[in-house]
């Protein structure tokens, strides 16, 4: 069974051995992965009320996943991002547990109404998932990242917390 464990320094390694190449960087959310970024990322959960909120996944004692989410607390919304799942662990299965638990920790959030995703609009399968948790396409922008010489559209997907609450499994 897929759980939740607070993000810290020692998953560092871990994370970062996921992603073979730059372009698989900016894909999860970033033109660079780095000791300083993540470190960073923790900083912002130490906030009150946090900024972000990050967490490794864990499967059988086997660290399968990555998952953040951002807040706007002044508008109530939060960013679901940095959505990982280790190379040897997809295909599992394990991506939608992983992002249940996330969606059910923001939403017991009672100041979040709103929460948003982008993904690249290339990233069919992601999308699906997305969608199967309940979320809706409301634009894409267009050529909106550079990646080497390529250019990336970005879908961007929200879903309101009745949206949630009505696709919550029972």
């Amino acid at each position: 069974m897929v759980h939740l464990l607070p993000f810290t320094p020692d998953h560092f390694s871990t994370l970062s051995g996921w992603f073979g190449s730059d372009a698989d960087v900016v894909q999860w959310g970033g033109p660079f992965l780095s000791g300083e970024q993540m470190t960073a990322m923790l900083d912002e959960g130490r906030s009150d009320p946090p900024a972000r909120l990050c967490w490794m996944a864990q499967d059988d004692g086997q660290l399968v996943g990555h998952v953040q989410i951002a807040f706007d607390w002044r508008n109530g919304n939060a960013t679901l991002g940095r959505v990982a799942i280790a190379p040897d662990a997809r295909g599992r299965g394990l991506a939608m547990p992983m992002l249940r638990l996330a969606l059910a920790a923001t939403f017991a959030v009672d100041a979040v109404e709103r929460l948003e995703l982008n993904v690249y609009a290339w990233n069919r399968p992601a999308i699906r998932s997305y969608e199967r948790l309940g979320f809706v396409t409301e634009g894409v922008r267009l050529s909106s990242v550079r990646v080497g010489d390529a250019r990336w559209d970005t879908a961007v997907m929200r879903m309101l917390r009745s949206e949630w609450t009505d696709n919550t499994p029972a």
